[in-house]
């Protein structure tokens, strides 16, 4: 049975996909989250949020509620380490699937 746990909607409509800030490793504070080499989701969630790499586009975290993971670096399969963008308090709704990235807000 589905439960809709971790649905693509909420009772808002679609989660917020956000792109993710591609840094450096100099750059990198916080705690560091690996990749799964067998291409997973490292956090499954059942939050408002979705994380993608902002250089690839892989979900690195799908259902994060608003907040989380702020002082976390996701690694990417594809190299690229990843943090919540400083403007992304308040994530964009994308129906359309488009990434939402807090510019022009």
């Amino acid at each position: 049975m589905n439960t809709g746990r971790f649905s693509r909607r909420n009772g808002l409509g679609a989660r917020a996909r956000v792109a993710l800030e591609v840094i450096e490793a100099s750059e990198a504070r916080g705690f560091l989250i690996p990749h799964r080499r067998d291409g997973s989701v490292p956090y499954r969630g059942a939050g408002e949020v979705d994380y993608a790499c902002g250089r690839c586009g892989q979900l690195l975290a799908i259902g994060v509620p608003q907040g989380l993971f702020r002082r976390f670096v996701f690694s990417c399969g594809c190299g690229a380490l990843n943090q919540v963008p400083s403007g992304a308090a308040t994530p964009l709704y994308a129906s359309t699937g488009a990434y939402a990235t807090g510019a022009g807000t």
